[in-house]
């Protein structure tokens, strides 16, 4: 087996056993056992359980950092689209999931905590970001904080959904009603933001 593949098995039988069992509570052996896999390529491929985690958040957190490509379209659009992207997978049931698990185990793991830290999401590196930071540069929109304006954006749109999904007091919006939301956010920010001729 390719070591690209084995690596892949590895990362998704660590994230099962994470989901099923929490961080903490799972042990190097858990993730090789679930894997198929012996220790020891477990170990020549992540040398510890904060490499594996660390591994993990990268790509849980990756399409939360896939780039917007110019393609000439209003910003009103484009916005939308990327917000929309952003909010339908932060509400995906294993995203949820996650979220849940990062919660429970980060007062508790200084190791995790910095894993987290490392991930550009995390430090204003996000695609949201990053296209607005790019839209102010070049006049597009009046905004002095672009990591401040991603929050407010992201939470507008879906920190009421996001928490009672969490907390499981709340359904998973429908995708109409997402959309709305997002609709009207988006023009609520552009109207404060103001798009420049």
């Amino acid at each position: 087996m390719p070591e690209s593949e084995r690596r892949r098995q590895l990362m998704a039988a660590a994230a099962d056993r994470f989901l099923d069992k929490g961080y903490h509570a799972t042990t190097m052996d858990d993730v090789a056992r679930a894997a198929g896999m012996s220790k020891k390529t477990l170990y020549q491929l992540f040398a510890t359980k904060s490499e594996l985690i660390e591994a993990l958040l990268g790509e849980w957190f990756a399409p939360f950092a896939i780039p917007v490509v110019p393609d000439g379209r209003p910003v009103r659009a484009v916005l939308t689209d990327l917000l929309s992207r952003l909010v339908m997978l932060s509400l995906e049931e294993r995203q949820v999931a996650m979220t849940r698990v990062l919660i429970a185990e980060l007062r508790c793991s200084e190791e995790l905590s910095l894993a987290m830290g490392r991930q550009d999401v995390c430090r204003g590196k996000g695609a949201l970001d990053l296209w607005l930071a790019e839209q102010a540069a070049r006049g597009a929109l009046a905004i002095e904080d672009p990591e401040e304006a991603a929050n407010m954006l992201f939470f507008a749109a879906a920190g009421d959904y996001l928490f009672g999904t969490l907390l499981r007091i709340r359904e998973r919006p429908s995708a109409a009603m997402l959309a709305a939301r997002i609709e009207r956010v988006v023009g609520l920010f552009l109207d404060q933001a103001g798009v420049l001729p």
